[in-house]
């Protein structure tokens, strides 16, 4: 027989075999997809069971403590208009290994990460703001890392804060604060201690060198116990308190008294109350604040407070006003976990040359 004739052969014992027997065709290639889920399953489970425990460190503190002009970073705006650009709820892998949704998790980051890349690119801010639950993953610290090396690719200084899921996985958030701070252009810091939570710091926009708004940025994500029941976060006294003493601290240093900006996860309990009326964005869920109203509000605006931000409820992204304070959302930024189409991008905060702030959404 020759060549040709056994390729023909064996050309018609496949047809013959796809044309009578197509379930059994499917049969294999579904046991040869679960035996990759199966392995792949196994592989990532293991790298998950591998605990990281980090040695970052917050500062010691104490409401007694002199507050120095060093205590913050500064970051130098010039005197033109500035721009910041906050992203939120970007979840990368979103609980998924490959294996468990076959890779769609790994899709949707790639989408994600294109829009990502061109909304920095259009808006070419200043500075980034990510308002936290950037990873949900087993491997937390691995798709830390991925994200820090993803933003580093722009050399934009940018300004991290824990959500409620960061630290759901094998590394701590001592690890987490570990990895942002190694990143060249990433300006967060784990904080002072005593705090709920950690990555509690200050950045202070400056123009010739004398501050014209001091961005705070504060970990309420952190899970916390309250009357014997686990709550949704929340600021926390010692977080209050921190605050009163560093915005005093600020007007102290530099003689005149400096605006702030809150910058957060969770919302705080006064985000119930806004209904209508937004200034822009919109309602699309219910508000799913810290259960405990811990007061920082009413300290926030007595103390110069002008502007809050927080993430967590996807679907909203609406900015509005609250007996004198901007009260707003951040919007969605990504393709994983919930979310609707119309409705995802960046806020954008603009400081004109006299430190008025306007505010607009960036839709991918």
């Amino acid at each position: 027989m020759t060549m040709s004739n056994i390729l023909n052969h064996r050309g018609r014992i496949m047809k013959k075999f796809f044309a009578k027997k197509p379930i059994k065709v499917v049969i294999s290639i579904i046991l040869v997809l679960v035996t990759i889920v199966c392995i792949c399953n196994a592989v990532f489970a293991s790298v998950a069971l591998e605990e990281q425990k980090g040695i970052a460190a917050c500062d010691a503190w104490s409401a007694d403590d002199t507050y120095t002009t060093d205590y913050a970073q500064s970051l130098e705006i010039g005197s033109d208009d500035f721009t910041i650009l906050c992203l939120t709820d970007i979840h990368i892998r979103n609980h998924g290994t490959f294996a468990s949704w076959l890779g769609i998790n790994f899709i949707l980051d790639g989408m994600s990460e294109i829009q990502l890349k061109k909304l920095i690119k259009d808006v070419n801010p200043g500075l980034i703001i990510v308002g936290g639950d950037t990873v949900l993953t087993a491997w937390n610290d691995i798709c830390t890392q991925q994200f820090c090396d993803f933003m580093e690719k722009f050399e934009i200084p940018w300004a991290p804060v824990f959500g409620n899921h960061d630290y759901e996985g094998r590394a701590d958030k001592a690890k987490l604060a570990e990895i942002y701070e190694a990143s060249e252009h990433c300006l967060f810091k784990s904080g002072p201690e005593g705090m709920n939570g950690m990555g509690n710091y200050i950045v202070n926009l400056t123009r010739d060198d004398k501050p014209v708004y001091s961005l705070f940025m504060m970990d309420d994500g952190q899970f916390r116990v309250v009357d014997g029941q686990i709550t949704d976060g929340g600021v926390g006294q010692n977080l209050i308190e921190w605050y009163k003493w560093a915005v005093n601290g600020i007007k102290e240093t530099n003689g005149f008294a400096v605006p702030s900006m809150a910058f957060m996860h969770v919302p705080l309990p006064e985000y119930t109350q806004l209904e209508g009326g937004f200034i822009i964005g919109d309602r699309r869920e219910g508000t799913y604040a810290a259960k405990v109203n811990d007061g920082f509000f009413d300290v926030f605006k007595q103390n110069g407070g002008t502007h809050m931000f927080a993430g967590h409820d996807h679907n909203n992204n609406f900015v509005t006003e609250l007996d004198g304070v901007t009260l707003g959302y951040f919007t969605k930024s990504s393709y994983n976990c919930y979310f609707d189409f119309d409705s995802l991008g960046g806020t954008v905060l603009t400081l004109d040359k006299v430190n008025n702030v306007n505010i607009e959404i960036e839709e991918f």
